[in-house]
């Protein structure tokens, strides 16, 4: 019920959407979003406070920019949506 188990099929379903539309529109689907993502960050809603403590130990804490608890951030779907049509 957290983590990827729960982040995965939402970002999964995410990209399948915005390759929806980028079909509809002509283009191919997105492909490897990584470069796109990191070169990219303000399509991504940055985590900067919380941390995961467990098994006794503090964990990591979420901090500007990637970090181990969140990587990236979140998904902003309208900016994502708007940036990946934007692509050839």
């Amino acid at each position: 019920s957290f983590g990827t188990s729960a982040s995965a099929p939402v970002v999964g379903s995410i990209i399948n959407l915005i390759n929806e539309k980028r079909i509809e529109a002509g283009k191919k689907p997105v492909g490897f979003v990584n470069p796109t993502l990191y070169a990219h960050p303000e399509i991504l809603n940055d985590v900067t406070n919380g941390d995961n403590p467990g098994c006794g130990t503090k964990g990591f804490s979420a901090v500007q920019g990637w970090d181990p608890v969140t990587g990236m951030g979140t998904p902003n779907y309208p900016e994502m949506e708007k940036l990946f049509m934007s692509l050839p």
